[in-house]
């Protein structure tokens, strides 16, 4: 097995079993193409900085071989937003997303009403993901945090960061980790066990202050739902430096 989610070949990006997810292995979680699409949108502005991507996942997402197409939707120097899909090679648009970045200056006001109030990752113990099979886990490191991460019973935060590269053989962008790890929260505040119920999101927002500086990153998630299938996962997203963001879900709720 190659040692990356990903290989590239010209302009084709190749998933490899890391990127399998937990509800069918043929199908790829979201967290790796979502670190596809926010490198490409930082490459594609690098003096700029992300602080909105919305990613819109309009089904299962198989693994197979895909292309990325960034598109200028809004121009500018200081406001930009940018489209970027991921397309397979039969011209299926498989995940798209959509960012505003705003000009990085100097000087100007800071606030943050966020601090990290977590121990460092050395703190706490390994987690070990319920579900076996499952290639995502197994190109990760997890320490758990608080409450009952994947396991069910609500609120939960854990201590997460990428054992393999994005691409194989080519540097991580800063800002991967935040569309690789924004999309874990469900599955951190699940409701129940996930191996009797299904939460799978349909979409995934971050709103982002900084890109993040450190490999370790923390989720602090949880799910809302009223019994009618439906529901949201929002989570706080720091790494070893404080707060970075917030990642948001609309979540699919049914029985295995």
């Amino acid at each position: 097995m190659t040692d990356a989610l990903y290989t590239r070949s010209g302009d084709v990006y190749t998933p490899t079993d890391l990127v399998t997810g937990p509800w069918d292995p043929d199908m790829s979680h979201a967290g790796p193409p979502a670190a596809l699409l926010i490198t490409a949108i930082s490459a594609s502005a690098p003096d700029m900085g992300i602080t909105r991507v919305t990613y819109e996942i309009p089904k299962p997402i198989p693994k197979v071989p895909g292309h990325i197409v960034v598109e200028d939707l809004r121009p500018g120097r200081k406001v930009r937003m940018v489209a970027a899909n991921l397309v397979a090679d039969d011209g299926t648009v498989l995940v798209g997303a959509r960012a505003w970045m705003i000009r990085i200056a100097s000087g100007l006001p800071s606030a943050d009403p966020h601090p990290l109030e977590f121990g460092s990752p050395a703190d706490y113990e390994p987690l070990q993901f319920p579900m076996r099979g499952v290639g995502y886990m197994s190109a990760v490191e997890m320490r758990g945090i608080s409450g009952n991460p994947f396991r069910g019973g609500g609120p939960a935060a854990i201590w997460i960061r990428r054992t393999v590269p994005i691409v194989e053989g080519e540097p991580d962008n800063p800002y991967a980790d935040c569309g690789m790890f924004g999309d874990l929260g469900n599955g951190i505040a699940a409701m129940e066990p996930m191996s009797d119920l299904m939460g799978i999101n349909t979409d995934l927002t971050l709103y982002l202050t900084r890109p993040p500086e450190t490999e370790w990153m923390a989720l602090e998630s949880r799910t809302i739902s009223h019994g009618m299938g439906l529901g949201m996962t929002d989570s706080l997203v720091y790494d070893a430096s404080g707060f970075v963001g917030t990642a948001n879900q609309s979540i699919f709720i049914d029985r295995r």
